[in-house]
């Protein structure tokens, strides 16, 4: 049995940042951090068949992530989430790898939003711009989160808050619209009702991404009002509407237009536009804001696992600086330079297409790579931190079922989280525009950049701890 020392982190960062979030604040945080309605048009490009895949990742990947999160948010309520778990189950070095698997896909995240962001700005005014054009709106785009972002939570949420609304709006909007028609512009297959994973391997990895992000909000641990209960309407509400929304804009695409004419990231106004095309413009520019929010709200939540890591001197100790309106500045200055680095180099590609799948492809095969942490330290923390649990009582929450319980989700989740990763690398997401071997090699170049830079900074880590 292990003692529960207390991390560095643990004891300074409610001392630092505001303790101001809510139950609302915290359920439009998880589904901002997990939905997006241009998700929905993803899914729709591959048929019905996304409709039973959204379904078997919400059973076999969302509510084991979700249970896990639970019982080890509210055992270790700290700012930092993942970082903090992995830290306690199994050492600083694991912390610090849960940690950077789970920052470093804001590099992917934020290119993704704007990238999506400046295809609905076109669609709404019926245009398209060259590439050079798209490229600085994609960057200004960046920037105009990273100056939300900058002054201050209570602002930054009240975007997010909005957001919430717009989004789940939007989903709603596409649904009713594809509900009176009197025929399915996609006509419905058996593919609606077909669980197969090996016939739809890579929809299945595609769903999986649409519902990463469960853990993220526990990165805000200190910001949270009240832990438990928070935790639980975040985690109960969230998810039934996350799936909902879901659910709502894939249908409604599908009955609005063909399912060979459902374009990948505009998907969602597309299919308003062309049965109402005012209507459909006014549902794009919405969707640009909702995406602009989600934008924001994980660039909030990714900046604390740079500070927690800063505090915990595993990376530059000037990423632990907060500025007057106790928001780490440094930490979110980074992350937009980084994005913006990014979006220059996938510029490079010719079809937008290819480019906004290997931004969703790379993201489930390095985020879930840090989702083995949870699971893993789930199946250890109840034996070696007893006494823990046993002085906190009822402020931690458990998984039912106990030894049993715990070690069934844990399994559950690790399964499921190998079979999205799988699938990754199988086939691309795309039917052309790049070869398979092409796929691979650029979804194996993005996650050996992403492990090379965490062996250079965890090595300097190490430095910085033998110097003090």
């Amino acid at each position: 049995m292990a003692k529960n020392e207390e991390m560095l982190v643990e004891k300074l960062a409610h001392t630092i940042l505001p303790r101001n979030l809510s139950r609302f604040d915290l359920t439009a945080i998880y589904f901002a951090a997990i939905f997006g309605s241009f998700g929905a048009a993803q899914m729709a490009t591959m048929g019905w068949a996304a409709i039973p895949m959204l379904i078997m990742a919400a059973v076999v990947f969302l509510l084991p992530c979700a249970l896990a999160a639970f019982e080890l948010g509210t055992l270790f309520p700290g700012e930092g989430g993942i970082y903090i778990w992995a830290h306690k189950a199994f050492g600083p070095l694991h912390g610090f790898i849960s940690g950077w698997l789970s920052w470093v896909p804001i590099f992917l995240i934020l290119p993704l939003g704007v990238t999506a962001s400046s295809a609905y700005i076109q669609e709404a005014f019926h245009t398209t711009w060259p590439k050079s054009i798209d490229t600085m709106i994609q960057l200004a785009l960046i920037w105009v989160e990273f100056l939300f972002c900058a002054r201050g939570l209570g602002i930054s949420q009240n975007v997010v808050r909005v957001g919430f609304f717009v989004s789940f709006g939007t989903a709603v909007i596409v649904f009713i619209v594809g509900w009176i028609q009197p025929v399915s512009a996609t006509p419905i297959t058996s593919d609606i009702i077909s669980f197969n994973i090996f016939a739809h391997g890579a929809l299945f990895s595609a769903a999986v991404l649409w519902m990463l992000g469960v853990e993220m909000p526990f990165t805000m641990g200190d910001e949270f009002s009240n832990h438990r209960k928070t935790a639980k309407t975040m985690l109960v509400w969230g998810t039934l509407t996350l799936i909902t929304g879901y659910l709502l804009g894939t249908t409604g695409i599908l009955w609005s237009i063909p399912v060979e004419k459902v374009d990948v990231t505009r998907g969602v106004a597309q299919a308003v536009s062309a049965h109402y095309p005012v209507l459909g413009s006014i549902v794009a520019i919405a969707v640009s804001i909702a995406i602009m929010s989600t934008g924001i709200n994980y660039e909030n939540m990714y900046s604390r696992l740079l500070f927690v890591s800063a505090l915990e001197k595993r990376l530059p100790a000037v990423f632990a600086h907060v500025n007057e309106k106790k928001v780490p500045i440094r930490a979110l200055l980074v992350q937009a330079i980084g994005a913006s680095i990014v979006i220059l180099i996938f510029s490079t590609q010719e079809s937008l297409a290819v480019v906004f799948n290997l931004y969703l492809a790379a993201l489930v095969a390095i985020w879930c790579a840090s989702l083995y942490y949870i699971f893993a330290a789930l199946l250890i923390v109840r034996k070696k931190y007893d006494s823990l649990y046993q002085s906190r009582g009822a402020d931690v929450w458990h998984i039912p079922g106990g030894l049993i319980g715990r070690w069934f989700v844990g399994i559950w989740g690790i399964v499921a989280n190998t079979i999205a990763i799988y699938y990754v690398f199988a086939l691309p997401w795309v039917s052309e525009g790049i070869t398979a071997q092409a796929w691979r090699g650029w979804i194996a170049a993005i996650v050996a950049v992403v492990i090379g830079f965490g062996v250079i900074l965890y090595s300097n880590s190490l430095k910085q701890q033998k110097a003090i």
